[in-house]
């Protein structure tokens, strides 16, 4: 099977999500790149040819609000607004997911 020609970024706390989200993208994209610290973020999206950027949205443990993640999807929406942005999360309302793709995001 050909891969397809893309890079993509995958910003995660869970050492676990980067793993089996690397193992099961790397089939089928050419280039995957996972951090785990969040403060990466602007380098990366300012160096690197990004085409998908995969975002947990909550980075620091006990907070499940989704804040951090709509404020790196918009950070990134100014620095490049051509990637493409999927935000995941295991704490995901109704109302978070609506606003999240209001605000830009391809898919929650």
């Amino acid at each position: 099977m050909k891969k397809t020609e893309a890079t993509i970024l995958i910003m995660d706390d869970d050492e676990d999500i980067l793993t089996s989200s690397r193992l099961l993208l790397k089939q089928h994209y050419t280039r995957i790149i996972t951090k785990s610290d969040s403060s990466e973020m602007n380098r990366l999206i300012s160096t690197e040819n990004i085409d998908v950027a995969i975002l947990d949205m909550n980075y620091q443990k006990g907070i499940n609000d989704g804040k951090e993640g709509m404020l790196w999807m918009r950070q990134i929406k100014k620095l490049n607004p051509d990637i493409v942005i999927i935000l995941m999360t295991a704490y995901g309302e109704v109302e978070l997911a609506v606003n999240a793709i209001k605000a830009g995001a391809f898919d929650f």
